[in-house]
């Protein structure tokens, strides 16, 4: 097996197995529910989830990559293991379904990882159980047959009566909707199950079958008296009008037509609460069969608009997701950028905290240094009172100079106090702008969160749209290609029946051609043998009879060469004669040496001998 793996045909009729077992097990799905258990190949996925279809788009045959090839030939080998592993999975909860009589599973979680023995165990255990209910059903069904008599009909009525049937409700829950509409129209007194809204199958009171089981009494029909409805038949049928309510209920609720609702409505009319007859029962269970299958198609459309709506949404929650990640991403840099606005803003107001201090103080300062300078002042205007005639020149020179320094580091003082204010107002107007920064950042958040919204309602129409063009687009492309085929198929048609033309012009000219060639040769041998038949009447033989006649030219020479012409023809075709007598002669001494001669009379070899002569002659005209 190693030397066919990666084989092409091996894969494809492998791909070919799993297309059927996934549709064996969505027809299983479909009649038993999806059951749900992890993947033998893949086990941290449910297998009724696997997308086949990419998986087998994907493990597919590359003829470049004979590696690959053969990993994918391994792989659909597994898968194709784990689709027999879910259906042996399938069966095992349809059987177990049956078992625990319901008709529809309950919704269940992941079950657990089993092996391929243990899914086969679990698969051959669930068979025998069904298999024992099955015969413990034929018992009962056996007893029941031999417990019910059978009720005889009275001489002078000349018509049958019905027999009653005392059926298990257990042995009825394996019927279909098909049989019991059936064994309704047969038997419409018999207890069989019905479908109502609530649950899938309703099956009819035990108590009643309890009850007629321990009484062991059948209702009998006497002459003369009309029968009475038995307790079971009353049961049923108030069953059947419960489950009637119901079916209509459901589809005046689902805005459904309902059959049984106007059938029911003139029996409430015409016969109110009392028992129905045979036929009003019968053809009550083929109105309620119309309205099940009704439901069941209606059920079916919407489950195929949920899904696609269900994609739809799953497809809107990514999508959402998305954006609320996108918001997110934006409110964190929106929070980064108010935390570094704040912590510029707090670093502005420390600096403007120092630059105010440093502003008092450099105005204590120059304050101290103007009380020191108007000291000075005053203690040099004393000293120059007191001392006027003491101080010299050089001295007040000196004072002066002083003066100046002092009017100087005043002046520079005051310069310092101006850049400091200047830069005062810098900060203040820094801060503000920032202000009006974060002011228009929440602005700009608020505009994105609307532009969000009408993005949203956007995404919204752009996505009915597209799926109206999608529509469109798959509509024209199926019509795009049906007149392509179309087309193709004509032309095609068209190239064929132009070749076959062609063709046959080729066959009719070739044997135009041919007849063509065939008419003249035959024309010139018709020439030439009128000639020569014109040429053995004109001039015979020149020993004949004295009184013969036979025409003439009236030329001596040009009669003498026709006749040398005709003589000509007659020693050839003499000479041909001869050569057939000698070709006899011989063949008549070997059949004389052999023993085989046989006396022929001399006109039939005559006759043999001309008619052979005919038929070389003829082979030579046509030569």
């Amino acid at each position: 097996m190693a030397h066919l793996l990666g084989h092409p045909g091996c894969m494809e009729s492998l791909r070919a197995d799993l297309r059927d077992l996934q549709a064996a097990i969505a027809d299983v799905s479909s009649r038993a529910g999806a059951v749900r258990f992890p993947s033998w190949k893949f086990p941290d996925k449910v297998s009724c989830d696997l997308d086949l279809a990419a998986l087998l788009e994907r493990y597919s045959y590359a003829e470049n990559d004979p590696e690959f090839t053969q990993h994918s030939h391994v792989v659909l080998l597994e898968l194709v293991i784990d689709r027999l592993l879910l259906l042996l999975q399938s069966f095992t909860g349809y059987a177990e379904n049956l078992l625990s009589e319901q008709a529809i599973p309950p919704a269940q979680a992941v079950g657990p990882c089993m092996s391929a023995g243990l899914t086969a165990r679990r698969y051959w255990s669930s068979m025998l159980k069904l298999g024992a209910f099955y015969q413990q059903l034929l018992a009962e069904k056996a007893a029941c047959r031999k417990e019910i008599p059978t009720l005889q009909s009275a001489p002078q009525a000349g018509k049958p009566k019905e027999c009653l049937k005392r059926c298990s409700p257990a042995a009825l829950e394996l019927r279909t909707s098909t049989e019991i509409a059936q064994a309704v129209s047969l038997h419409p007194l018999s207890g069989v199950r019905v479908p109502d809204g609530n649950t899938s199958h309703s099956s009819l009171p035990r108590a009643a079958c309890g009850t007629a089981e321990s009484s062991r009494s059948i209702p009998t029909q006497t002459t003369g008296s009309s029968p009475g409805p038995c307790d079971t038949c009353a049961s049923a049928q108030v069953s059947l009008r419960e489950v009637g309510k119901a079916i209509t209920n459901i589809c005046q609720s689902q805005n459904i037509p309902s059959a049984l609702s106007r059938f029911q409505e003139m029996v409430e009319e015409s016969r109110g609460r009392r028992t129905l007859s045979a036929m009003d029962v019968s053809y009550w269970a083929s109105e309620q069969s119309k309205d099940l299958s009704r439901i069941s198609k209606h059920l079916h459309m919407l489950l195929q608009q949920v899904d696609p709506l269900k994609s739809e949404l799953e497809e809107s929650e990514k999508q959402k997701d998305e954006l609320r990640k996108q918001i997110e991403a934006f409110s964190r840099l929106l929070q980064a950028e108010r935390e570094t606005q704040a912590q510029q803003r707090k670093e502005a107001e420390q600096n403007l905290q120092v630059k105010n201090k440093e502003y008092m103080e450099a105005v204590a300062r120059l304050e101290r240094d103007k009380d020191d300078l108007r000291r000075e002042v005053t203690k040099t205007t004393l000293l120059e009172e007191m001392r006027t005639t003491m101080v010299t020149r050089s001295q007040v020179l000196e004072l002066e100079e002083k003066l100046q320094l002092l009017t100087g580091q005043r002046e520079s003082l005051g310069r310092e106090l101006s850049t400091t204010g200047t830069q005062l107002e810098k900060e203040k107007v820094k801060v503000a702008s920032m202000l009006r920064h974060q002011e228009s950042l929440q602005a700009k958040q608020k505009a994105l969160l609307q532009q969000l919204d009408s993005l949203d309602q956007e995404r919204e129409e752009l996505r009915a749209r597209l799926g109206e063009a999608e529509e469109d687009k798959g509509r024209l492309a199926e019509q795009l290609e049906e007149s392509r085929e179309q087309s193709a198929q004509q032309l095609q048609a068209q190239q064929e029946l132009l070749d076959t033309l062609q063709r046959e012009k080729l066959s009719l000219e070739q044997s135009v051609s041919e007849l063509q060639e065939n008419v003249s040769r035959l024309e010139e041998q018709a020439r030439e043998l009128k000639e020569r038949e014109r040429l053995l009447v004109f001039f015979p033989e020149l020993h004949i009879p004295a009184g013969t006649q036979f025409e003439s030219t009236g030329s001596l020479t040009e009669d003498m060469e026709k006749q040398l012409q005709a003589n000509s023809i007659r020693i050839g075709v003499l000479e041909q004669e001869n050569v057939r007598l000698r070709s006899a002669l011989a063949k008549v001494k070997v059949a004389a040496e052999q023993g085989v001669l046989k006396l022929v009379p001399q006109t039939q070899l005559w006759s043999q001998l001309s008619s052979q002569h005919g038929g070389e002659a003829g082979g030579q005209d046509a030569g």
